[in-house]
Formats: structure tokens, C-alpha cells, sequence
């Protein structure tokens, strides 16, 4: 490649990673929303305790209506707790059966994982799990607190992606991976998943104030109409928290949306236009035969059989779905075009689909004129992504074992 044609692509490349101003965008209306919730949040939050202090410590002992305000400052009090008591939770991520792995364990896929964050500009991951399911995601754990301070990015490699992707494509799934360690907008994700679980905690948990409240409510009928009135401005409560924050999810899953499609680019960017293509071709196959292979296992353990290598019966299933289609190209890399690979397509747009803001990730026709758009051409690894792994089959057997819940033999 001449020097003026190596300038141009590397230009081209940075201009791919740069957020677009969509990207942009929705970043911004994301953040107003978000920042209007939690406005709205709290001032509620504050005007029911200052109401509640105004009322009882607040006023003069000597009133006429004191005993009435103690009344409604108790109530009003009680409402406050109800709404500050779901800022207080801390939200783990990752699954039960996710395993912690280290760079003595596995120095080659973390030497591998290094060099790929340094290229994309990302930071490197705090921790990397791996787990039997077909997945490759960035998650962290949560609490208030990250309002304000930032959380540490971990990365789940699912053994059941693995095991259907060749290297080149493990390493484009990465990449998008990678790309959005670096995206700023991440933020906006963990402060919107932040609001996401006080408002979850809020609308949809039952606790012990609730069951003060039924208590107090089938008590003597003098009584009882607090815990009414209580209710019903509860159920108002979690109406209105409810409401006002499906806006806000709206703006933040457009802002996911476009968040996809820029971690697609900085894979692009970094591996080309058709390896990222080829895993998503992939992914649909890679699933279902993970779901049919733990069907099979757990029957098998039901009576009393147990199954070494998950992962071996799903590349099986694999090969067993497409000779019942008969389609000898079903979850395996789609052939490359020889002629014009930018116009070529694998995917294609559904005649239904489903509604476009509800969904956090762009549709796969979507992503791949994404990619395509300004096509990089790259050649793509095609050894198995299990090649980055040590002891590659010992660790099959141990995350199966794991899985079923039974010691590795």
C-alpha cells in the first residue's frame, strides 16, 4: 500500500470511531431526561420531609391543630421513607455462574485482551469473567454512589459464543466490546441504570412498609383511613415514577441504539467491515443450540447422567439444525463476496419488525450497512477463538461442571 493510501485509511478509521452526531444527540436528550427524573425525585422526596418536619418538630407545641399536623407530619414523613428508602440498594452484575479468571490463569487471552483495548483507546478491563452462555458484554456493579463516582468496567466472555466464532470474529466482538469501554456516554448508561433500579425499587417491591400499610388499613375504621389515604397516594406515587421514567427510558434506549451501532464502527475500524457481520450471522444459531445443549444436559442429569462438555453438544446441535434445514451454511461464516464485498449483504430487512423505540440494539440489516457504509476491507483470523485459551478443554469441563452444579472429575 503506498503511503498516500495508508494516510487515507487512517483517516478513515479514526473518522469511524468518532461518535456521530446522532450519537450525540441522543446523549444530551438522555441526559436532560435523566437529569429531570431525578429532579423530580428527589424534590418530591425533599418537600414530603420538609412537610413532615414543618408540621410536627417544626411548628409551635401551643397550636390549636398541632395534634392534627403531627398527624399529617407523620404521614407525610412515612411517604418521604417510602421514596428514599430505593436509593439505598447496590445492584451486582454478571451471573451466578460466572467464574473470575486472572492473567496467570490465562496470559495469552489477557495479553490478547491488552493489546485490543490499547488499540481501540479503551481502558482496560477491572476484571474478566467467563461464563457458559452465549454473550460478550461489558457489566459493573452498582449502588447510589455512582451517580457521582464512576463504576469499574468488567467484561463477561460467554464460552458459548466462543465456541461457535472463529478468531477473527472473536476478536471483532471484542473490539465492540472495547468500544464501548471507551464511549463517554457509557456514563449516561450507568446513571439511567442507576434511576432504572430506584425506580424498580420504588414501583415494584414490597417490603415492610407495605405491609405496615395493609395492616394499619384492616384495622378499626378510625384508624384504618390513614393507612387509605396512605395507599392511595402510594399507588399515585409509583403511577407517576412509573410514567415519567419510561420517557426516560425511550431517550436512553435511542441513545443505546446509536451507542451500538458506534462500538460496531471502532470494530470496524479495528478489524474490518465483514468479521463483526459474520459473528452476528452466527449468533442466532449460537444461541439456539446453546438452549437445546442445557435442555439436553439438565435432562441428562435428571437421570443421573452427567455431561463433560456442554460446549461439544452445542457444536453438534449446530451441525444437526442445519441438515434438517439443509442449509449446509447454517451457523457458520457466510461466504465472502469476490465482487464488490461493500454492496454484498447478509442480512436483509423483515417484512415485520418490531417497534423501533422499544429496542435497545439496532436490527442486524441495520448494524450491517452500518459497517458496510464505508467498507474496510481486512483479512479476518480463521482459527478458532478457542486458540487464546489455555488448557482450552479442561475449562470447557469445568464451566459445564459449574453449570450443573456438580464437581469437575
Amino acid at each position: 500500500m503506498s503511503e498516500t493510501g495508508g494516510a487515507e485509511r487512517s483517516a478513515l478509521i479514526h473518522k469511524l470511531a468518532r461518535p456521530s452526531r446522532a450519537y450525540k444527540l441522543h446523549a444530551w436528550l438522555a441526559m436532560g431526561g435523566l437529569a429531570l427524573f431525578l429532579l423530580l425525585y428527589f424534590a418530591l422526596a425533599g418537600w414530603f420531609g420538609w412537610t413532615a418536619w414543618r408540621l410536627t418538630f417544626g411548628a409551635g407545641s401551643g397550636t390549636r391543630d398541632a395534634f392534627w399536623g403531627w398527624i399529617v407530619g407523620a404521614c407525610a414523613a412515612f411517604l418521604a421513607v417510602f421514596m428514599l428508602k430505593a436509593v439505598f440498594f447496590v445492584k451486582h452484575g454478571g451471573g451466578d455462574d460466572d467464574i473470575a479468571i486472572t492473567p496467570e490463569q490465562q496470559p495469552e487471552l489477557f495479553r490478547f485482551l491488552h493489546r485490543l483495548a490499547d488499540k481501540a483507546g479503551a481502558p482496560r478491563p477491572h476484571k474478566v469473567f467467563i461464563s457458559p452462555r452465549v454473550n460478550a458484554a461489558v457489566f459493573y456493579d452498582l449502588s447510589i454512589l455512582n451517580l457521582v463516582l464512576p463504576s469499574k468496567k468488567n467484561l463477561e466472555i460467554g464460552l458459548g459464543l466462543v465456541n461457535t466464532l472463529t478468531l477473527g470474529e472473536f476478536r471483532a466482538v471484542l473490539a465492540h466490546e472495547f468500544g464501548h469501554f471507551a464511549q463517554r456516554a457509557m456514563a449516561v448508561g450507568r446513571w439511567v441504570y442507576v434511576a432504572q433500579q430506584i425506580a424498580a425499587a420504588l414501583v415494584a417491591r414490597r417490603d415492610k412498609l407495605d405491609d405496615f400499610l395493609n395492616g394499619l388499613s384492616r384495622i378499626d375504621i378510625r384508624i384504618a383511613w390513614v393507612g387509605w389515604t396512605l395507599r392511595l397516594i402510594v399507588w399515585s406515587i409509583r403511577s407517576l415514577v412509573d410514567t415519567v421514567f419510561q420517557l426516560v427510558l425511550l431517550m436512553q434506549r435511542a441513545l443505546s441504539r446509536e451507542m451500538e451501532l458506534n462500538a460496531d464502527l471502532v470494530a470496524v475500524s479495528l478489524t474490518g467491515s465483514d468479521a463483526l457481520i459474520h459473528a452476528l450471522h452466527k449468533l442466532d444459531a449460537a444461541d439456539d443450540a446453546w438452549n437445546r445443549a442445557a435442555g439436553f444436559v439438565m435432562n441428562e442429569k435428571a437421570k443421573g447422567r452427567l455431561t463433560r462438555d456442554l460446549f461439544e453438544i452445542q457444536t453438534q446441535v449446530i451441525g444437526h439444525m442445519g441438515r434438517l434445514l439443509g442449509d449446509p451454511q447454517y451457523g457458520r461464516t457466510p461466504a465472502l463476496a469476490s465482487a464488490d464485498p461493500a454492496q454484498h449483504r447478509v442480512f436483509r430487512a423483515e417484512l415485520a419488525q418490531p417497534p423501533q423505540m422499544w429496542l435497545t440494539h439496532p436490527l442486524n440489516h441495520e448494524r450491517e450497512a452500518n459497517a458496510k457504509r464505508h467498507y474496510v476491507a481486512a483479512p479476518i483470523d480463521e482459527r478458532p477463538a478457542w486458540a487464546l485459551f489455555d488448557q482450552a478443554q479442561a475449562l470447557r469441563e469445568a464451566v459445564t461442571a459449574k453449570l450443573l452444579g456438580a464437581p469437575p472429575e
